[in-house]
């Protein structure tokens, strides 16, 4: 058994860069929440290391890239409430387009495969790969020198796999000669649903508010007339079904032409984004103040990174590891590694004015936390973190080491900031 681990309670955030830099270069301006597309960084920052260190050892974890949705249950229950409503001769103008976009996306879809990446979804794997070549030039020409390989892992689900060939595809075409380990399986990188009873009371709490209800019934007159609006049972739930497709279509709009944005108020899918947010941050964040089963499931990931890490230091003959996961994943390594944005505990109800926490940074698609170890002569090593592609500063206790401009760990450090 691991030792217990429990994030503090932070009331302020240890940011080096300003709170929007692992935020890059990627809009909130349409509150897509987790949904948002990973976007193309115009640089992927990295740090120097202090004097005599050089970089013997990249490892990732990150988030597949866009997709489709995951199965057609949220397409299956809107059609359901739009068919009544049209039945009844409740639909607005623009509601009679409902179902026709409903189909036509859901044809789209069909066609990449429900749950499987889209084109936007491929491409950002395929930069990503393409940057993290550029950026780490040097130490990848030395292990195609060496022999030594690079490891690509993913979790059960296809879309992993999908996001790891794309990378693939592009660290072969910066270095033909890098050897690959064979690609992995890890059921580790598939976790659930993590909230405690104090966490489902908080989100359901949330999903009560006054302004919540409102902007649902924002989004539900768009398609329905009033009168039918006020017979739905659940109108957050129903609400929540449009707002999904909303938030995928932005990662689809090179597969179709279909958005969903004229059903959805910009005002309201901002209120929209609060409940998802407060959904995934009691599930997979940092969660209720004093607790951690919402981002407990993370440890053996943790666990990997410095154990694959001493490895590597040893003598190991892997000098990369790629993980490719889910944002279930990404969302409660971020807790337990305390990047900023990322681990803020919450003592009352999630909103936006009391926690800087937010799906479209911590959770979005492709979104990937990195480490690249460096040592020196005598063995000594330090880590650098970067958090989608920027550098960042550890929050809280993480001390870091007294040379390398606050950007550098000692692995001991690490080890006992995170357990």
């Amino acid at each position: 058994m691991r030792s217990w681990r429990l994030l503090v309670l932070l009331t302020g955030l240890a940011v080096a860069l300003p709170a929007t830099s692992v935020a890059a270069d990627v809009s909130n301006a349409r509150y897509y929440s987790n949904q948002t597309t990973y976007g193309n960084p115009a640089s992927a920052k990295t740090v120097a290391p202090p004097s005599g260190y050089e970089m013997f050892f990249l490892e990732t974890v990150a988030r597949h890239g866009s997709r489709a949705m995951t199965n057609p249950n949220a397409e299956k229950r809107a059609l359901s409430v739009w068919s009544t409503a049209s039945r009844r001769g409740q639909l607005t103008t623009r509601g009679k387009r409902f179902d026709n976009d409903l189909r036509a996306f859901g044809k789209a879809e069909k066609k990449l495969g429900y749950g499987r990446l889209s084109t936007i979804g491929k491409d950002e794997w395929r930069g990503i790969g393409r940057r993290t070549a550029a950026s780490y030039g040097d130490f990848f020409a030395g292990v195609v020198k060496a022999g030594d390989k690079v490891a690509m892992t993913n979790s059960p689900i296809y879309r992993t796999r999908q996001s790891a060939h794309y990378m693939k595809t592009s660290l072969r075409k910066a270095f033909p000669q890098l050897g690959h380990a064979k690609q992995v399986t890890d059921p580790s990188l598939l976790i659930e649903d993590g909230s405690s009873k104090k966490g489902k009371a908080a989100i359901a709490a949330v999903e009560r508010r006054s302004s919540v209800r409102a902007a649902a019934r924002k989004v539900l007159l768009r398609i329905y007339r009033p009168a039918y609006v006020a017979t739905i049972k659940d109108p957050v739930d129903a609400a929540l079904d449009v707002y999904l497709l909303y938030c995928i279509g932005a990662g689809m709009s090179q597969d179709t032409r279909v958005s969903f944005a004229d059903y959805v108020p910009l005002s309201a899918a901002k209120k929209l984004a609060e409940v998802k947010d407060a959904q995934n941050f009691y599930r997979y964040g940092p969660g209720v103040v004093g607790e951690r089963s919402s981002f407990k499931q993370a440890d053996p990931v943790v666990d990997d990174f410095f154990a694959r890490l001493d490895q590597r230091a040893k003598g190991g003959r892997t000098a990369a590891v790629f993980r490719h996961s889910h944002g279930e994943v990404t969302m409660p390594v971020a807790a337990q590694m305390r990047l900023p944005r990322s681990q803020t505990q919450a003592r009352s109800a999630f909103s936006y004015g009391s926690n800087p926490w937010r799906g479209y940074v911590v959770g979005r698609m492709a979104g990937n936390i990195e480490w690249a170890a460096y040592k020196n002569s005598s063995g000594s090593v330090l880590v650098t973190i970067r958090h989608n592609e920027q550098p960042v500063k550890l929050a809280g206790p993480c001390r870091p080491s007294e040379i390398g401009n606050g950007y550098f760990y000692r692995v001991s450090q690490l080890k006992k900031c995170f357990r």
